[in-house]
């Protein structure tokens, strides 16, 4: 992309980020201090939150929350459904129950999670994992469906091992369905950790949300809601980084565009 591509675009998102900055205190200024916090407010709350180590504390609570859910339901995501590329019969058997169990919202088995887990972090790492174990197992099984087979007979002419073949082939193969999971999954695995720690937590972002709504705290709500914003820009940014540098050996075609 030329440097007058880039400008361009930064300027599209400089004006648009203006113009939702506008609508919010327009919003605001119709609404109210009591329904609405203003920008300006949330913006002093924000200082003033990371001025004193509140919203670092809290931020640190739902990442470490966020990635204790997300690591094993990533790795499950991935090895199951390339495990099962080997028994074709066992993934068609297994297939109607995992889509009969992504029809179920995870937040609705929060009460019975906290029933059976207790109050602690379990509930909530329980809620991140099956957010994220649903979404990584879809893309890679997907990936693992878009295997040209003549590869694979091919490696396996050539004598490879079936730890080689998931290597080296399946692996491979699905890499750029797992990092396109993973760019769903990490926010979805942040949402998750949010809603976590509203339902019930002593930190964290979630906790600092549902505390200022029980303050009445407009502004610590809002400036709580921007903070997950920023959040999960930076991480998605990270892992579009990741992706670029992972995927930088295949050839894109050029710049592509609708």
């Amino acid at each position: 992309m030329t440097g007058r591509g880039r400008l361009a675009i930064l300027l599209g998102r400089l004006a648009l980020g203006g113009a939702l900055i506008a609508a919010w205190q327009a919003a605001a200024d119709a609404l109210g201090p009591f329904f609405f916090a203003a920008p300006g407010d949330v913006a002093l709350r924000l200082v003033e939150i990371a001025g004193d180590g509140t919203l670092l504390r809290h931020t640190l609570a739902t990442l470490r929350l966020s990635l204790t859910g997300f690591v094993p339901a990533a790795l499950l995501g991935v090895l199951i459904p390339i495990g099962l590329a080997f028994t074709p019969r066992a993934r068609a058997a297994l297939d109607p129950y995992v889509r009969a169990a992504m029809g179920v919202p995870p937040f609705a088995l929060a009460p019975l999670l906290v029933l059976w887990l207790g109050i602690g972090q379990a509930p909530k790492v329980a809620i991140v994992f099956t957010v994220v174990f649903f979404l990584m197992f879809v893309a890679t099984d997907a990936g693992v469906r878009s295997i040209d087979r003549r590869l694979v007979a091919m490696a396996r002419v050539l004598g490879a091992a079936p730890v080689q073949l998931a290597r080296e082939v399946l692996f491979r193969s699905t890499l750029p369905f797992v990092l396109t999971g993973m760019k769903v999954a990490v926010p979805r695995a942040v949402g998750a950790a949010i809603v976590g720690e509203i339902l019930v937590s002593e930190r964290g972002l979630g906790h600092y949300i549902e505390h200022s709504r029980e303050m009445t705290d407009q502004p610590g709500m809002f400036a709580g809601v921007v903070a997950v914003t920023v959040l999960i820009l930076l991480i998605s940014d990270g892992l579009r980084r990741v992706e670029g540098a992972a995927m930088a050996w295949r050839p894109t075609g050029g710049e592509r565009g609708v």
